[in-house]
């Protein structure tokens, strides 16, 4: 009598404890589930918003006067060839002078061939040893044509930068282009590892959030001019709301910049991104099977205790490309 009634008591205890358990489970991935997507949001959000930021020392001006800010495909040494005409809805390259790293100036020798050296002009806010560049710092170079490059710095000397190229240019500077530190973003989707991926424009390339289940980019701006312009201010459009620009209108010309790195002239009319971003959790059975709910269905049996899709929709208008 007396186990019997032990066993009953037990197994009530465990019945009531069982919920209990699966409840914090789930609880505990709901809060993992938000954190991946807040820190995927600030992420993306940062760095779009910064995307155009320019000179200010040297030249002064948004760096839209000629090239494009923001492009739906991979810029740096691990671009290839043909990236310009291979645009994809999960993937976006920002640029932006940094405000952190060397300080802008202009050179006062030439660049030429893949791995110059190049002399830095001491002007103001340039000081030595060599402006407060690095190795591995990411420069932008570029002079009053529009003509434009990356490089990186691999190594320093007494006001001197060695360069190396990271796109397989031929650009020739002359004295008086001038340099600033560059910050280089490309957000990605590995759909294998079902990761948001951000690239550094060389070699970095790391995860920043498990388990995405969708991630798009949608590019809005003005309306396509008549005749398309590779530099400087175009044709102001009528007056009207942002228009979305389709991926096929920013890879199929005219193209613009030097051979090695062309870009579609409508990449210089958008002002605004719109992003649209989910996670998932990682555990199969806190999953269920409702497409509402769930990219992925799971094994949950029924709609207690799981945790489902957590998305974001989001527009960024970087100040520094817009015509205000």
């Amino acid at each position: 009598m007396a186990l019997a009634l032990t066993l009953l008591v037990l197994g009530t205890l465990f019945e009531l404890a069982s919920p209990a358990a699966l409840l914090n489970r789930s609880l505990l991935e709901t809060a993992n589930v938000q954190q991946r997507l807040r820190h995927a949001f600030d992420r993306l959000h940062t760095d779009l918003l910064a995307a155009g930021r320019g000179t200010v020392l040297v030249s002064p001006g948004p760096l839209g006067r000629f090239l494009p800010p923001m492009v739906p495909y991979r810029l740096g040494l691990r671009a290839d060839g043909g990236e310009h005409r291979r645009a994809r809805p999960s993937a976006v390259t920002t640029l932006s002078v940094s405000r952190t790293s060397g300080s802008e100036t202009t050179i006062l020798s030439p660049i030429a061939g893949p791995a110059p050296i190049v002399r830095l002009d001491p002007g103001p806010g340039c000081a030595s040893p060599v402006c407060g560049y690095g190795a591995r710092d990411l420069v932008l170079v570029f002079d009053e044509h529009g003509a434009w490059e990356l490089f990186r710095v691999t190594a320093t000397g007494a006001m001197t930068l060695a360069l190396q190229r990271a796109h397989a240019t031929a650009t020739v500077f002359a004295p008086g282009a001038v340099v600033a530190p560059v910050e280089l973003h490309h957000y990605y989707v590995d759909a294998e590892r079902s990761q948001l991926r951000h690239y550094d424009g060389w070699q970095g390339d790391f995860p920043v959030v498990d388990d995405l289940v969708d991630l798009r980019f949608r590019f809005f701006g003005d309306a396509a001019a008549a005749a398309p312009v590779c530099q400087g201010p175009a044709p102001m459009p009528a007056a009207g709301p942002p228009v979305e620009i389709g991926l096929a209108e920013l890879t199929d010309g005219p193209w613009c910049g030097p051979a090695g790195l062309p870009f579609d002239a409508d990449l210089l009319r958008i002002r605004a991104v719109a992003v649209d971003l989910r996670v998932q959790t990682a555990i199969e059975e806190l999953r269920g099977a409702d497409p509402r709910l769930f990219a992925r269905p799971g094994s949950a049996p029924g709609g207690r205790y799981v945790v489902p899709d957590h998305a974001v929709s989001f527009m960024v208008a970087p100040r520094n490309m817009s015509r205000q």
